[in-house]
């Protein structure tokens, strides 16, 4: 989730971003080493351009967290943020019942918009489209998992590196067309202990910083300019950590219209290749993201 930043210095860290990425893009490629298990996985003909594959599933898997008051998120209920106290992730406002023999009724209820199992709209950290913008075709996608739990067993701020991508190419062959990345790193099993899902360490200087694994920004680099993905999901916080200044990815992702879900779960329940992914996205007009219904077709 993005830091509370000014918009126009967003703006000037996406501009260097972009003249960057095109004066290293072409060297990128030859310093990654592809490797024999990439020229055989390149070697497999592309779909044309917008082909989808039928659909077929046997069972439905839940990749959403149910959220809740206590769910986890980068402030803590009562907390000071810039001024403000922030709520709790999910608050009750107003229950209206008619009586207790009509079977109706209404709960007004309120949230912010990056809590829980939720989308990342383009608009969330940059002048993109906002979460109803999102084409519904984007949201119905091959699902692409790539599994780090043994590197997250070891390291709180492992990274998906473009080595995982090429990994899961060369068992599976290229990343299908219009795909969605999601990041199996078995963050979502800690939801419910708070101090081994924040994993925090203390910098000694005033600072406490949290721990979790994510996407490294080559990563996102390639699979921007090199893949066709439409995008990404991690099962933790957010899709960056501090090993990579806690926004690349951010900056890097969205600002080119692409959009992304946060604290995903059950990703093991799925196999790496093969599923489909529905992401529920909330239309709010010009929202910036939103809570959501993930599901799998397995």
């Amino acid at each position: 989730m993005c830091s509370p930043i000014v918009m126009a210095e967003v703006d000037r860290v996406i501009a260097d971003r972009r003249r960057f990425l095109k004066s290293a893009v072409g060297s990128c490629a030859a310093a990654a080493g592809l490797g024999a298990s990439t020229v055989a996985a390149a070697e497999t003909p592309r779909p044309a351009p917008g082909y989808r594959p039928p659909t077929t599933f046997s069972r439905t898997v839940d990749l959403t967290h149910t959220l809740t008051p206590d769910f986890p998120a980068w402030f803590s209920e009562g907390e000071d943020i810039m001024g403000r106290t922030a709520p709790a992730s999910l608050t009750l406002d107003d229950e209206f019942v008619i009586d207790e023999e009509t079977p109706f009724a209404l709960k007004k209820v309120s949230y912010w918009e990056h809590v829980g199992t939720h989308v990342d709209a383009a608009s969330h950290c940059s002048h993109g489209s906002s979460v109803d913008e999102i084409p519904p075709e984007q949201l119905v996608s091959p699902l692409v998992v790539i599994d780090i739990r043994a590197e997250a067993a070891e390291d709180p701020l492992a990274q998906v590196t473009p080595e995982h991508i090429r990994k899961w190419e060369a068992l599976h062959g290229l990343l299908p067309p219009c795909c969605f990345v999601a990041m199996n790193s078995g963050w979502a099993d800690k939801v419910h202990d708070r101090k081994a899902f924040f994993a925090s360490e203390d910098l000694g200087d005033g600072r406490v910083v949290s721990r979790q694994p994510a996407f490294h920004p080559d990563t996102a680099t390639m699979l921007l300019e090199d893949r066709d993905v439409v995008g990404l999901g991690v099962d933790t916080l957010s899709f960056d950590n501090t090993r990579s200044n806690g926004l690349d990815v951010h900056l890097i992702w969205l600002p080119e219209n692409r959009w992304g879900v946060e604290n995903l779960k059950d990703l093991s329940k799925v196999p790496e290749a093969g599923a489909t992914i529905i992401v529920g996205a909330p239309k709010f007009k010009g929202g910036t993201g939103g809570p959501a219904r993930v599901l799998a077709l397995v």
